[in-house]
């Protein structure tokens, strides 16, 4: 590795505490990784930053109430969680005048670790570093030099190369969306995201994923845009959606989580979705009897609160049929209002009638949606689910969800994207094969 340790702090702590640190640990023969040093004008500090991780050794985190409450620092925290293992351990955190209840709140398995608290003064930190480094095992890089080829390359230069061409794709892909991700890369590509002021509709038959997909939306806008959602979700309770959020988030079957029978994956998959939901700012609606009306009175609520919705979803048009004394098109209508009013996306689903199964293919089309009333006029956007294996159990891909963007008001025709339903339950995009 290049460097010993990398600093990740925010920006508030460097002058009390992260540059005497970098100071103190290169006075001791530490090779340190630390912003300021290393990243020039012009640079992407996201690239830095990711070329440091896979550079150092260890990541030495400096927990402070302005860590906490950055964004890109709990990026770095990711990326050092997905290196660590069981044998060896690369998280060396530093307790800057929180308390082990903050640290807690933030992320559980951290408030576990031996810290080292600037409280006993920077030199019983560094003393603290320095006796850390040197218990743990470390691969002799001039062994590694001798059993190498002169032909060969070193994995880190390699990494390194790596994440900078996923960093510049990310960023390529991050940049040609403009409204909301929804998560299912490209379903975002084809319709630009969820655009504010718009309604998207989302129909298909009982069964078809409609719910699932919903879901997925609520706790993607929510624990990876961290944008706040208004979720109305009448058909169950809030304790079950939040129960069908965290099986999604964790990729844990549900049954399993309810009998409390899980694997060391689950245990994990579990702990991640509680921390993620933790910090999400998710409402949820489930009283049934709950009006388009007072609907769109709690979402103005919510986002006076906030400073904003990312998205409002509602889930579904017939529970607002029948709690209003209106048709579907008035309460497209009302939905549309609201996503203008409050400038944010609103998703809808809507069940589709029975006539769609009386076709040889049973796919949905547009015509089906005019039984219900004047739909069409009011939505920006409308979508199709639809999993074939419903009705041909013998197919091949069994767990396919196709997802028809059947209107939008940039495209011409119909387009379909594939996506997967997972043996959890969770969707998830579909990574084309490499070829050959």
């Amino acid at each position: 590795m290049k460097y010993d340790v990398f600093i990740s702090h925010a920006s508030e702590d460097k002058d009390d505490v992260a540059r005497p640190l970098a100071e103190g640990l290169r006075d001791r023969g530490l090779r340190v990784w630390i912003d300021e040093m290393e990243l020039k004008l012009g640079d992407s500090l996201r690239r830095g930053i990711d070329r440091g991780l896979a550079e150092s050794r260890y990541g030495l985190l400096v927990l402070s109430p302005n860590f906490l409450r950055k964004e890109w620092p709990q990026k770095e925290l990711d990326g050092l969680v997905a290196r660590e293992d069981g044998s060896q351990k690369v998280i060396l955190p530093v307790w800057h005048q929180v308390s082990r209840e903050d640290i807690t709140k933030y992320s559980p398995p951290l408030a576990d670790k031996l810290a080292a608290p600037t409280s006993k003064g920077l030199n019983y930190v560094i003393d603290q570093v320095v006796r850390a480094m040197e218990t743990s095992p470390k691969v002799s890089e001039t062994s590694l030099a001798e059993e190498g080829s002169a032909r060969g390359f070193g994995v880190d230069q390699l990494v390194a190369e790596l994440l900078d061409r996923v960093v510049d794709a990310a960023d390529k892909s991050f940049q040609e969306v403009t409204g909301v991700r929804t998560g299912f890369l490209d379903l975002d590509r084809v319709i630009d995201g969820l655009q504010p002021g718009t309604l998207t509709l989302l129909a298909g038959r009982p069964l078809h994923g409609k719910t699932a997909f919903a879901l997925e939306v609520a706790q993607h806008v929510a624990t990876v845009e961290s944008l706040p959602v208004v979720l109305f979700s009448p058909a169950t309770s809030a304790k079950k959606t939040t129960e069908r959020l965290i099986s999604t988030i964790g990729k844990i079957p549900a049954l399993h989580m309810r009998a409390g029978q899980l694997t060391d994956a689950g245990w994990v998959g579990l702990t991640r979705a509680v921390e993620r939901l933790y910090k999400a700012s998710i409402y949820i609606l489930d009283e049934p009897s709950t009006s388009v009306y007072e609907l769109q009175a709690e979402a103005r609520k919510r986002a006076k609160l906030w400073g904003g919705v990312g998205v409002v979803i509602v889930d579904s048009l017939q529970h607002l049929l029948g709690n209003d004394r209106t048709d579907a098109g008035e309460i497209c209508r009302e939905l549309k209002k609201l996503a203008r009013e409050v400038n944010c996306p609103v998703l809808v689903t809507s069940n589709l009638p029975r006539t769609v199964e009386t076709r040889t293919d049973r796919r949905p089309m547009l015509a089906d949606l005019h039984e219900i009333s004047n739909v069409e006029s009011h939505t920006d956007t409308i979508l199709f689910a639809h999993r074939q294996a419903l009705y041909e159990r013998e197919l091949v891909e069994p767990h396919i969800l196709e997802i028809i963007v059947a209107l939008q008001r940039e495209i011409q025709g119909a387009l379909t994207i594939r996506l997967a339903f997972s043996d959890t339950g969770s969707i998830e995009n579909i990574v084309p094969e490499p070829r050959a």
